[in-house]
């Protein structure tokens, strides 16, 4: 309700969105979440923000599942979409749409801390050739610098692309590979049980950062995470207000808490840095 009173008065004027906004959604471990005992409701860190966001504006949103990658492609190329979030920012998606800025996070190098890797930057990694192997989600970005060094990892046949999260880490944790490149707080929450969602225990976020280590690799900057919005399928007045709603929910501290309802503070330190201006 804070957050709804917050919102509502500066934004008041624009009167609402004009049509239902569409956001497709793909399970992204606790940033959109599947709910079987519920009929397979759509909740999550950006789900449940959209909504609180929608009582403030005066503005629906619909969620329809749709597989990972067929979610970009809905929104950049058939033009089915309002929104893709959480969208990370690259400079061939700025053309195509505006980009809402929201938090940062850091795409590290992940490994088995029982196996770490003597690699601090991305020059480490590229030297080490076919020694290191990863496994990298397809479909996932984290930048235009991540794209170069994907690029430059896959003309060496150094990188398996998986389907999912899950798969990353049993591939980690059967030494298949020897890392991956993600934010942890992804990791972690693809790695949490179902059940287990309402209060992320102190002792799974423990045992998270014991089994696994992460480095922030030099050469790889922080990734700028947000919302994209379709210049083609939104109003002018629509655009506007989501633009400026998004920007505030990031600024009045509605994203953190959202963040906070699923992910325990021991992992969002790892990566999570909130936009504010």
């Amino acid at each position: 309700m804070a957050m709804a009173l917050g919102l509502a008065a500066p934004l008041a004027a624009l009167a609402g969105c004009s049509q239902p906004i569409q956001v497709p959604v793909a399970p992204t471990g606790f940033n959109v979440l599947l709910r079987p005992e519920l009929d397979d409701r759509v909740e999550g860190v950006y789900p449940d923000l959209l909504r609180q966001l929608g009582q403030a504006l005066g503005c629906e949103f619909t969620f329809p599942v749709v597989p990972r990658a067929r979610v970009a492609l809905m929104f950049f190329e058939a033009k089915e979409a309002d929104i893709f979030v959480p969208a990370s920012r690259t400079a061939e998606r700025d053309l195509k749409a505006l980009f809402v800025p929201m938090l940062r996070l850091t795409p590290s190098l992940i490994t088995l801390a029982s196996r770490p890797l003597a690699v601090n930057d991305v020059a480490g990694l590229l030297q080490a050739k076919t020694a290191l192997r990863g496994a990298m989600v397809r479909s996932y970005t984290w930048g235009d610098e991540y794209e170069a060094l994907m690029r430059q990892l896959v003309a060496e046949k150094r990188i398996d692309f998986v389907a999912d999260l899950r798969t990353v880490s049993q591939m980690l944790r059967s030494g298949r590979v020897d890392f991956t490149i993600l934010p942890p707080t992804l990791l972690y929450s693809a790695l949490q049980e179902p059940g287990a969602v309402a209060a992320a225990a102190k002792e799974g976020a423990l045992a998270f950062t014991r089994e696994f280590r992460f480095t922030a690799l030099r050469g790889l900057p922080r990734s700028e995470v947000g919302a994209y919005l379709s210049r083609q399928t939104l109003t002018a007045n629509d655009l506007q207000l989501l633009r400026e709603g998004l920007g505030r929910a990031a600024r009045d501290g509605s994203l953190m808490r959202s963040l906070q309802r699923y992910y325990p503070a021991e992992v969002l330190r790892q990566d999570v840095q909130i936009i504010a201006n």
